[in-house]
Parts: structure tokens; C-alpha cells; sequence
């Protein structure tokens, strides 16, 4: 099986080791604009050609499937285009950075028939999996409450290197460079594991902040820094149930935590992401006590994707969600810039 991925920045390492970890799937080739890093990372992971053109890539590379590891904002026209060329497609999340552009992608991959995936890394957790087929088990009975958070610090510390000197991070607090800031690039990911496990979101109240960061004129170079960085949502679902997202980057003491807690009338739920990604604790009314659950491995979403293009069966993390994840995304930024709720259709 050859596959491509374009977009050779950070996540795509992960992108690259997944899918070489899978027999019989070859990486035959990935795009970058930048040359000399698309060059550095063909080198690294065994790649033989090297594209700064994706549309070149797709001309004259025989490809099963595509990594779309690509700046937000180029998620669409690289997606449609890949699927017009008849070939399928992982999307890094966010899916696209508006709900007209996600619209088109599921168009686009209905349209063609072709296996479709967003990439929400935390779907490949054993313990989000487990969590859910306890829901699915009636285990919790009627879900009434969500707590969903997501905690970073790069902001406030240099946990993950200097946000200050290094580009890497700075377009992720610059709207002119693509960023939907906290909101978009980690919100999705916390929106996508509270859908997931509690249903639908039907409404939507959010607000965000974009705070000082101590720089004369809030800016280094051509990067301003005004994308939020702290947002906070109260959420209705359409069974009922109620619940508060809401992610930072201001949250020393946290490099990356991500915690779910779901709660019904006969029991609750709980991941912290702190304490590893097979470990889930689990509480029924009769004991009302914590019992702490080990939960089974689970496949990769790399190796769903592989997998759905083999068989020819649509994996439930596709476009359709993708699109379910952008409308809350965008019934957010709504929110915040009204200051009302949102209705989701």
C-alpha cells in the first residue's frame, strides 16, 4: 500500500512512524513548501521522493492513500483534490478552519466513494475506548454532566521549548497565520473525546481571552499574538445533558493534560491523561467508590485508516464527524463574539 503525506512539521513524525509500523505500507513520498524540511524528513524516515508542490505529488505519484499534515487552513483544498484524484484521506485535525469548507470535504468524500478520516489523536486511547463501551453497556446509565478540559503551559513556562524566539509556536498565537488559537488547535481535540462520549452537542455558550504576553506590542516579526489562548464553554448535549469544555495555555504544572469526566444517574467515568491512556476510573451508585479500570489495547487511527482502504469500510471517526467537531468549533468562535448562546443545527 502507498501512501503520501503532505505537511512534514512536527505531527507528521507521528504520521510516519505510525504508518511504517504497519506491514505492508510503504511511504512513497511527502510535500512540503519548504524544501529543505521536506528533504530532511524523507531522509529520516526512509522516503524516496520529495515534492514542494502537492498537486505535483498527486499528478505523478500512484497513491492509495494521503496524510494531510498541512497548516489548517490548506486541510480543504488538499483533501478535495486528493479525493477528486481518487485517492483516500487521513486529515489531520482540525478538519478545515470553517464549517463551509468541512461541508465541502464531505461532499468531496461522498462524492467519491473513498475511505475519509480526521485524525483526533486521543481516539487511539485505550482508555477513551473503554469509557465508551462501558456508556454503550448502559454502565452510567442516563448521562447528565460533562466535565472536559484541556490543560497546556507552554505559554507560561518553556516545557516544550521558548514560544518567544521559536516560529514553531508562534503562528499557533497569530490569526494571520491560520491559528484558531487554543480554541481551534487543542479545543477540537477535547470537543471530539465529550461528543464522543456523551452524544451530540445541540447548544453552545463560550467565551475566550487573548492575554499580555509581556511583549512590547504583543508581537515578535510578522507574528501578532492575537489568538485566544484561554476559552471556556458551557455546553448542552441532545440527550439532555449539560457539561463545561474549556482548554488553556496558561496552566503551569500541566505540559499537556487532558481530562474527561462523565457522569450519570447510575455511574461516572474518568480519564486524566496525566495518569497514561490505558487508565480509566469508573464509579457505580451501589459502592460509590473509585475503582481504577486497565483497559485493552486498541487499534491506531493510522491503522483504522489502513484498514478501512483494505476493507473498504468507513471508520467512524470520518468527515461526517469532522464536520460535527467544526460546527462546535464555530458555534463557539459565535459565542464568544456575540456573547450569546448558539444553537447547533
Amino acid at each position: 500500500m502507498n501512501l503520501a503525506i503532505v505537511g512534514t512539521g512536527g505531527m507528521a513524525a507521528s504520521h510516519a512512524a505510525g504508518f511504517l509500523g504497519i506491514k505492508g505500507v510503504k511511504l512513497s513520498a511527502c510535500c512540503d513548501i519548504d524544501e529543505g524540511r521536506a528533504k530532511a524528513f524523507a531522509e529520516r524516515f526512509g522516503i524516496p521522493r520529495t515534492y514542494v508542490d502537492y498537486g505535483e505529488l498527486l499528478a505523478h505519484e500512484k497513491l492509495d492513500g494521503l496524510s494531510v499534515v498541512s497548516v489548517d487552513s490548506t486541510h480543504a483544498p488538499i483533501a478535495i483534490a486528493a479525493l477528486k484524484g481518487k485517492v483516500n484521506v487521513l486529515c489531520e485535525k482540525p478538519m478545515a478552519t470553517t464549517t463551509a469548507d468541512a461541508e465541502a470535504m464531505l461532499a468531496a468524500a461522498r462524492k467519491s466513494g473513498l475511505v475519509n478520516m480526521v485524525h483526533f489523536s486521543k481516539r487511539n486511547s485505550r482508555a477513551l475506548a473503554a469509557a465508551k463501551g462501558l456508556i454503550e453497556k448502559g454502565r452510567l446509565g442516563r448521562i447528565l454532566h460533562v466535565d472536559a478540559s484541556y490543560y497546556q503551559s507552554w505559554l507560561s513556562t518553556k516545557c516544550w521549548g521558548d514560544w518567544a524566539t521559536e516560529s514553531a509556536w508562534q503562528w499557533r498565537l497569530s490569526t494571520k497565520h491560520g491559528s484558531g488559537g487554543v480554541l481551534g488547535d487543542i479545543g477540537c481535540h477535547i470537543y471530539d473525546m465529550a461528543q464522543y462520549l456523551a452524544g451530540d452537542v445541540s447548544g453552545i455558550y463560550c467565551g475566550f481571552r487573548t492575554f499580555d504576553k509581556g511583549i512590547e506590542g504583543n508581537r515578535v516579526g510578522e507574528y501578532v499574538f492575537d489568538a485566544n489562548d484561554s476559552f471556556c464553554s458551557s455546553v448542552e448535549f441532545a440527550n439532555g445533558a449539560m457539561g463545561t469544555v474549556q482548554a488553556t495555555r496558561w496552566a503551569t504544572g500541566h505540559p499537556n493534560r487532558e481530562y474527561i469526566g462523565v457522569y450519570g444517574d447510575e455511574g461516572s467515568v474518568e480519564i486524566d491523561y496525566e495518569r497514561g491512556d490505558r487508565i480509566l476510573r469508573y464509579c457505580d451508585n451501589a459502592r460509590n467508590e473509585w475503582d481504577e479500570v486497565s483497559a485493552p489495547l486498541v487499534p491506531s487511527l493510522y491503522e483504522r485508516f489502513v484498514r478501512a482502504i483494505k476493507t473498504g469500510r468507513q471508520d467512524e471517526c470520518d468527515f461526517a464527524n469532522g464536520l460535527k467537531i467544526q460546527k462546535c468549533l464555530e458555534a463557539s468562535f459565535e459565542s464568544a463574539r456575540t456573547r450569546r448562546p448558539v444553537t447547533l443545527s
